[in-house]
């Protein structure tokens, strides 16, 4: 009786199987419809980061001139933020230079990796199907299933303990120097930029406009930004694998350059970020199984909202959920 039921769900699931590799290559050649890489989306890409970056300091050195203390302090603090949302974008093209999605040919350039000091290198060290991040255990600790207590502690606590500031230090800082990549250019980027502070006695700027977001905030962003794309997911599936995060706030602070498209990107991580949001479009249209297994979050309220209601499911164990 038990072998029959066995048999029962064998032949029941092969089927289902069948239907889903058939859904996988519709969807993955609607998606590859929108491969190409360009050498002028990347080039302007980097130009309007700087530029923003150069907007947010200009805004706040303004503000300086003209406003009392209390709204200096909070137009700096969020032109604080915009910047760490740029060096999250750089990191991002940082992402994309590791799929060779940034330009017609590979290219490893200081002047996207260089202003976050990342490598595609440590990039693609980062193996996001174990959920670790840059070799930390910390986001792996998601997958002892865990209180609704320590969730909250990893997510609301810890960030403000100074842990990923040491352990961005300590792992993509570092391999971003020892990687033999981009060597001489990002040694003379920094030449360039730390000699034009030094003479032209910006200091106290440099602190305030690059080391705080870099180190203060950009780590921070980042670890939630991770979170956010694959846990209380079920990672071992075609679809549904990864967590759609498209709102603005979403989009400006954690996830710039369509990294909020994610479970696109993990169904075809050929496709350039800038045509990503084409591709995310038509596949939602056209692809029902696409469509029926995306899990879409509005706001990173609800993004966390289902990391505490949903399991994490990795190489068919359930781990780190409550439901």
């Amino acid at each position: 009786m038990q072998e029959s039921a066995k048999v029962n769900r064998i032949q029941t699931a092969e089927p289902q199987d069948e239907n889903l590799r058939i859904a996988f290559k519709e969807a993955l050649a609607i998606s590859n419809q929108h491969k190409g890489r360009s050498n002028l989306w990347g080039s302007l890409i980097i130009l309007s980061n700087y530029v923003v970056i150069a907007g947010c300091i200009a805004v706040s050195e303004y503000s300086v001139k003209c406003l009392n203390r209390r709204a200096v302090w909070g137009i700096y603090s969020l032109m604080a933020l915009v910047i760490s949302s740029r060096l999250r974008a750089f990191e991002h093209m940082v992402h994309e230079a590791s799929h060779n999605n940034l330009f017609t040919l590979p290219c490893t350039s200081s002047m996207y990796s260089a202003p976050c000091t990342s490598s595609t290198t440590s990039i693609l060290a980062i193996p996001s199907a174990t959920l670790t991040w840059s070799g930390s255990s910390t986001m792996g600790s998601f997958l002892i299933p865990p209180s609704a207590s320590r969730k909250t502690w990893l997510i609301l606590g810890l960030p403000w303990t100074g842990w990923f500031q040491y352990e961005y230090v300590n792992t993509l800082f570092t391999e971003f120097w020892m990687d033999s990549s981009c060597y001489p250019s990002k040694l003379i980027y920094w030449i360039v930029v730390l000699s034009a502070v030094h003479f032209s006695d910006r200091w106290t700027e440099f602190g305030w406009y690059y080391v705080i977001p870099w180190l203060g905030i950009f780590p921070i962003l980042r670890w939630w930004a991770e979170l956010g794309e694959h846990v209380g997911m079920d990672m071992t599936k075609d679809f549904g694998n990864s967590r759609t995060n498209d709102r603005f706030w979403q989009r400006w602070f954690f996830y710039p350059l369509n990294d909020g498209l994610h479970a696109a990107h993990h169904l075809n991580s050929q496709v350039p970020c800038y045509r990503l949001r084409r591709a995310q479009a038509e596949l939602m249209a056209e692809s029902t199984a696409f469509r029926e297994k995306n899990v879409l979050a509005n706001s990173m309220w609800e993004t966390y909202s289902q990391i505490y209601t949903c399991t994490t499911i990795i190489k068919e164990r359930v781990e780190g959920g409550f439901g």
